[in-house]
Order: C-alpha cells, then sequence, then structure tokens
C-alpha cells in the first residue's frame, strides 16, 4: 500500500483540468500551483464514489436486489471477511492515502510566498483549499477505517516510507480534529482574506462544472471535525463554525455567503379520485442540474466534478451503474467555420433491470410513510388567499413527498406484456447523466448539521425550528428575548420562576440584614417584607422611596397559543435569552427568500390538481424560510399553529420510545432535558435519512450520533431495519469498520 501511495502520487497537466497526465509527480511540479492543484483535484475521483456506495450501502436506506455483486453483498452485510481492502473497487485504503500523500507534497514544496505583479499571494489561496481537502479526506478514512496512520510529511523516499511504517501516530473520530487544527486554523484565515481559488469552469467547450464547485468550505469541514468528535463543547464548536459558514461571518466579503435554505426544492404529492395509488411531483430543479457558481440562492456547495468523456477526464459511472443505470457516451462535432470545429460529449443513462444491484428499501419507505404531508384545501376567494379561506389538512395519503426519487421504470415486452421496477432517480436525475455529482456538500446538509450541533450544545427547540420553520432575519419570527413587567409589578406569562431584589440608597443601615440589599421569589413578598419594616420603625417610607428593585427570570414556561404570534413560538425561553453567538440571526444575508411566500392548496384531496398562490408577509419586505420538513411534506404559512408538525407534539412522540410520558410543563421544566434532545436527535436523524437519502451520508450519519451517545445499540437497531440479522453484529462496533491492510 505505501509503495502505491508514495510512487503513484501523479498530477494533472492537460487542457481540461481533470485529466490525467502520468509524467507529472509531486516532487517534480510541487512549485506548480495549477497542474499541482489540479492532480488533487484529479486524484479525489478515485474516492468520490466509494463516499455513495460505502455510505449508503451500510445504512438502512438501500437494500440489495437479485442481481447484487459479491463485493457490494458483502459492503451491505458488513462481511469483515469478504470486504477485503484490495478486493473490490470501493475498499481501498491507498487510494485515500494517494490523495493525502499528494496534499502533503504540495503543502511542503508550494512556493507560498509568491505574488503576482499586483503583490497579491499567488498560492495562498490553494495552499488553503489542499488543507481542506486532507481534512476531508482522513475523515473518510476514519470514517471507514476507525483508527489510521496520521502523517502530514510527504513520503517521497525509502526512508521516508521506512519512518511511516513504524510510526505509531494514529488518528480516530475523537483525536482527528485536534491533529488537523494547527493546520486548518491559518488556512481558515487565507480563506477570510482571500477567499477561493478561481478558474474556468471544468470541462471541454461546454459547461460540466463551475470551478467554484469543487472547493471545499473550510468552515463546513472545521465544523464537520468537531460534530463528528461529538462531546457537548466540541458541538458548540461545530454550532459556531456551521453558522460562520451560513453568515458570512467574517469573511470581508470575498466568500459566497451560505444563507438559508433556497426555496423551490420541494416535492409534493397526492392521490386522486380514481387512484390506486399516490403520485409525487417535484416542484423545482434540483442540485444535480446546477452546474454555474455556487451562490446563496443555490442549493449546491461542493461536488467532486465528472467528466463527459474518457479523452478529457474520468467519467464518474460507478454509482449509477450499481443503482441500475447503463450509459452511453456521444461525442458530438460542430463545425463552426471551415478551419474550427466545436467538440461536445453527452452522456445518456438508460434503466437496466438486470443490472440493479441496490433499491429502495422497505425500512425507506416506511419511514416517508410515517410523515404527514399536510396541503391547504378550499378555493380563493375574489380578494384572494386568507386563512378564513383554506384548512390545513393532512392528508394520509401521501406521507413524505421526497419518494419522488424513487421512481417506476416500465419495460415493454413484444407481446404486450411490461414489467415494472423502482428505480432511484437521484442517481438519473430528469433522466440525464449529471456531472456534479457525487455532491459532497449541499444547503440542506449543512443546516441538518447546525442542527444537529444546536441540539447537543443545548439547543434543542432552535434546531427542531430548523425543521420546522428554518431560521432568518425577521422580525415575525422570534418571540421577545425578555419578558416583561407590567405597572403593578406582575411578571407577565413567559415568567415561571423569578426573584425581586431592593437594593438601599444609602448602605446596608437601612435594613436589619448585613448587605445592601435583600432578595425574595415575587413582588408581593418583597413589599410585605419592606412594608412590615416601615410598620415597625425600622426604615422609614423614604428609605424605601430612595431604594431601587429590579428583577431577574430563573425559568420560563412556554408562550402560549394566545399570547405569542412569532412564527417560532415554541422556542425554550432559556435558549432565547442565552443568545449565543452562533444563533445572532439579525443580519441580511441570512435572509430568506425574498419573493413572495407561497402554499400549495387544493380545491379537495381528492382533487387531482394542485396550486400554488402566493400569500402577504405581515412585515412587509421582511423575508421568510421554510423548514426543511417543508420540502416533502408540504408548506404551511410560516405562522400556522395547526401543523401537526409541533415541537411538543413531536418531543412527545419521540419521548414515547424512552419510557417517558411528558408534559408541556417537562418538556419545557429543565428535568428533562437530556429526553428532549435525545428526541429531537431522533427528528434530526429521520429528516437526514428524508432529505438526503441515497447521496452518501447515511451510514456516516448513524455513526455520528451513536458515537456521540456511546450507544452502539442507535445505529444497530436502524440498520437492522433493512435486515433483522445484522442487529447482533453491529451491536459491536468494530463491525462497523474495514480493517486497514497490514502496513
Amino acid at each position: 500500500m505505501i509503495c502505491c501511495i508514495t510512487f503513484s502520487t501523479t498530477f494533472t497537466s492537460c487542457e481540461d483540468m481533470l485529466s490525467p497526465d502520468s509524467e507529472r509527480h509531486a516532487y517534480e511540479v510541487g512549485k506548480d500551483t495549477l497542474y499541482s492543484y489540479w492532480g488533487i483535484l484529479k486524484s479525489l475521483q478515485n474516492v468520490a464514489e466509494r463516499y455513495v456506495i460505502l455510505g449508503e450501502c451500510r445504512g438502512e436506506l438501500v437494500s440489495g436486489t437479485g442481481y447484487v455483486s459479491d463485493s457490494i453483498r458483502a459492503i451491505l452485510n458488513f462481511d469483515r471477511n469478504e470486504a477485503v481492502d484490495g478486493s473490490c473497487r470501493y475498499l481501498k485504503a491507498s487510494d485515500y492515502y494517494h490523495v493525502i500523500n499528494s496534499c502533503n507534497a504540495y503543502l511542503a514544496m508550494c512556493d507560498r510566498e509568491r505574488v503576482t505583479g499586483t503583490l497579491q499571494p499567488y498560492m495562498l489561496k490553494e495552499a488553503a483549499q489542499v488543507e481542506a481537502i486532507r481534512a476531508w479526506v482522513y475523515l473518510q478514512l476514519v470514517q471507514v477505517y476507525k483508527e489510521v496512520p496520521f502523517y502530514t510529511e510527504p513520503l517521497l523516499t525509502t526512508d521516508a516510507i521506512d519512518a511511516f511504517m513504524n510510526a505509531t501516530e494514529t488518528v480516530t473520530a475523537d483525536n482527528l480534529v485536534d491533529k488537523l487544527m494547527p493546520f486548518l486554523s491559518p488556512a481558515l484565515q487565507v480563506e477570510r482574506e482571500y477567499g477561493y481559488p478561481s478558474y474556468n469552469d471544468y470541462g471541454y467547450t461546454r459547461t460540466v462544472c463551475h470551478s467554484s464547485k469543487a472547493m471545499i468550505p473550510l468552515n463546513i469541514i472545521i465544523a464537520d471535525l468537531y460534530l463528528t468528535k461529538g462531546d457537548p463543547e466540541s458541538c458548540a464548536t461545530a454550532a459556531q463554525y456551521y453558522y460562520n459558514y451560513l453568515s458570512n461571518e467574517q469573511n470581508q466579503g470575498h466568500l459566497v455567503p451560505g444563507g438559508a435554505l433556497p426555496a423551490g426544492y420541494e416535492c409534493y404529492g397526492f392521490k386522486g379520485e380514481g387512484m390506486d395509488r399516490p403520485i409525487y411531483i417535484d416542484g423545482s430543479y434540483i442540485p444535480w442540474t446546477e452546474t454555474g457558481a455556487v451562490s446563496r440562492t443555490r442549493e449546491s456547495i461542493t461536488a467532486i466534478p465528472s467528466s463527459t468523456n474518457k479523452l478529457w477526464g474520468t467519467v464518474l459511472r460507478g454509482v449509477n451503474e450499481v443503482f441500475g443505470y447503463t450509459s452511453e457516451i456521444t461525442v458530438h462535432t460542430e463545425e463552426t467555420s471551415d478551419t474550427t470545429s466545436t467538440t461536445t460529449a453527452s452522456v445518456s443513462l438508460f434503466p437496466k433491470y438486470d443490472a440493479k444491484q441496490l433499491a429502495a428499501s422497505d425500512a425507506y419507505f416506511k419511514l416517508c410513510k410515517e410523515q404527514t404531508f399536510e396541503v391547504y384545501i378550499g378555493a380563493m376567494n375574489s380578494g384572494g388567499f386568507s386563512l378564513s379561506d383554506f384548512t390545513l389538512t393532512p392528508d394520509s395519503t401521501v406521507g413524505d413527498a421526497r419518494q419522488y426519487w424513487v421512481d417506476d421504470v416500465y419495460q415493454s415486452y413484444p407481446n404486450g406484456m411490461f414489467n415494472t421496477e423502482k428505480f432511484i432517480t437521484k442517481q438519473n436525475p430528469y433522466g440525464s447523466f449529471t456531472t456534479v455529482y457525487p455532491m459532497i456538500y449541499r444547503k440542506a446538509m449543512v443546516w441538518l448539521r447546525y442542527a444537529e450541533a444546536l441540539n447537543r450544545a443545548g439547543y434543542p427547540s432552535y434546531a427542531f425550528a430548523i425543521l420546522k420553520n428554518g431560521l432568518c432575519n425577521n422580525d415575525d419570527w422570534y418571540p421577545a428575548a425578555q419578558a416583561s413587567v407590567d405597572a403593578a409589578g406582575n411578571n407577565d406569562y413567559a415568567i415561571k420562576d423569578s426573584v425581586w431584589t431592593f437594593t438601599a440608597s444609602n448602605g446596608t443601615d437601612v435594613l436589619p440584614t448585613a448587605e445592601s440589599s435583600v432578595t425574595f421569589g415575587t413582588k408581593a413578598l418583597l413589599d410585605a417584607y419592606l412594608a412590615a419594616l416601615v410598620a415597625d420603625g425600622t426604615i422609614t417610607q423614604d428609605s424605601i422611596d430612595g431604594g431601587s428593585f429590579s428583577w431577574a427570570p430563573l425559568s420560563y414556561q412556554n408562550f402560549t397559543d394566545d399570547n405569542c404570534q412569532a412564527a417560532c413560538y415554541y422556542l425554550d425561553r432559556r435558549e432565547v435569552l442565552s443568545n449565543p453567538s452562533f444563533l445572532n440571526f439579525n443580519f441580511e444575508v441570512l435572509n430568506g427568500n425574498v419573493a413572495a411566500p407561497t402554499v400549495m392548496f387544493r380545491r379537495s384531496l381528492t382533487d387531482r390538481s394542485m396550486s400554488r398562490i402566493s400569500y402577504a408577509r405581515s412585515t412587509g419586505a421582511d423575508p421568510v424560510t421554510y423548514g426543511i420538513h417543508a420540502r416533502g411534506c408540504g408548506m404551511p404559512l410560516y405562522n400556522d399553529k395547526s401543523s401537526s408538525f409541533d415541537y411538543v407534539k413531536k418531543v412527545q412522540e419521540k419521548a414515547k420510545a424512552y419510557g417517558y410520558n411528558l408534559t408541556k410543563a417537562d418538556i419545557y421544566s429543565g428535568s428533562y432535558d437530556d429526553v428532549v434532545q435525545n428526541c429531537v436527535e431522533d427528528l434530526i436523524v429521520d429528516e437526514e435519512a428524508l432529505e438526503l437519502a441515497f447521496e452518501g451520508s447515511r451510514f456516516f450519519d448513524l455513526m455520528r450520533v451513536a458515537h456521540r451517545r456511546n450507544d452502539p445499540n442507535y445505529l444497530a437497531s436502524r440498520v437492522a431495519r433493512r435486515d433483522a440479522s445484522l442487529l447482533g453484529k453491529l451491536q459491536n462496533p468494530d463491525n462497523w469498520y474495514f480493517p486497514l491492510p497490514a502496513r
């Protein structure tokens, strides 16, 4: 393995940035920023597709078909004897170390002091990205192999190889971020000051993938590393880095801000009269069709791009093939003049029944069915849309409409018969090959991981808000951070417990205590105490009038529906008052969709036609956002409290699995915070399955949560939903990982 990762460290030199050139080596071109950097991107393609295969095969959302290969079956079954490193294209640790060694060589040998004619740093931006790539690859290694050798110097000689083989330094999920942060922190400062490298689009004569999509934002990978470590302090740190990306905090305008979830990615479904099953519809375009630059209004962030012709670079078709799609490449040459021509290429995908190795599992469909799709039922009047015209209605026939990504494909035969099977269309969006897949990061994934981090940092209601409403800069969104006191000194409905303090104006001599102030639990008790002092002549009323009263809340109860009209009325007041820096959403870049918000409606549940209608916002130009859950389960008005996806109800449902029948008061009391966090985490894990299914992150998401809880059964019980025989095996965490080959 070591020989492979050392002497095959090659880099790219060609018209296309992803084309191979075996004549260049890291130690020869370490000072050539373009060829070396592009070569690292080229080497990433060797591990791109196994990110999807290893992440999905080991989760519960896919299952093997009758055509599954031995290699894929071994991965599905966690067979450590059959799934041997190097025995199949998806298990080869040397490919990861090839990337790492290329990064090490680049960072060791590039001239970071070099400047352009305008005195701008010439290689710092590339070096920062190389640090991000190396960190991402190390994260993949520890997620696949658990404990792996760690080194940051290039292996370019036999002496270096010998030293590496005898080294004992390793990394795991627990210490990887600590090992990498000394390198990532300065790289992040470079990224903040100078932004990303900027090149032409990847491809040949036509856009294949904009270069910005090949960048890994350092805020995101650092946050991922802390979230993987998993303790509450690390989760709070992860929340801050996710926030920094989403808000573009302190980036001086050089980087594209993350921003709120873009609208328009929702799916919806209905079962019309006479239909035997629901129809699912995609409401808009999807991330895998976004070939242009990363922007605040788009979903895609980072992809490992593919070429459309093997003559121009690597064509990533392995994932398509495993999910049952065969491909054909067509090269088109158009004569543009007598002396020039334009050449393009396209890849066509076709479902093949006897080639489909992976299909959506029964566990996936069961999870979808458990969700409640909601739609407004009614008819518009001449005045437009209002809640009095429409009723938000659960449609029990639909479930989560993101089932759109699993489509029926029909095969016709000459005798008039046909066959139908379900194919996962995320690998074949709109029947066409995509060059920006695998997608490593997209907006919804970052928001979901941010929700994970918030929850374990002690902010479960804010984490739930990401699922239900989204977070944005809108006066209608959040309840008041401070409760008020009326003229009579009464606490308002938000305060459950408080303390009242009287401080004398001229020292301790006016109070029969050793202090200058006295505190009681209520204003009434304090007033009674002071009145008694006046009555017995201890102090005068003038002394009291010259002093000062103050109060402070101790704990809060939830706002009631009658008293709070904020969209996120359910936020725990302890969380609202805490106001950490990673929850400061009072800035413009987190604005939601500035266009008029919309909802879907039908005249009846059995009506085949579904319509979209805009509605006015109460504060005019202020934006609204949508929660991630709404993408598959309908989009209620942002302040409609009739939705079944309610914080208290959902926590209560999940709490029953832990043996608790929580009341609303229990949830906000502080006495069951651990239970509440577990329940919200379960909701996030479900949402990750629904939103990110089949994209590659599923097993790693389960692994991260099980590690954080120190509960192997959390992962085992979920994977066993698609194969009960795996339960016992996966209760031993050693079986989650594949053994490294002998060093």
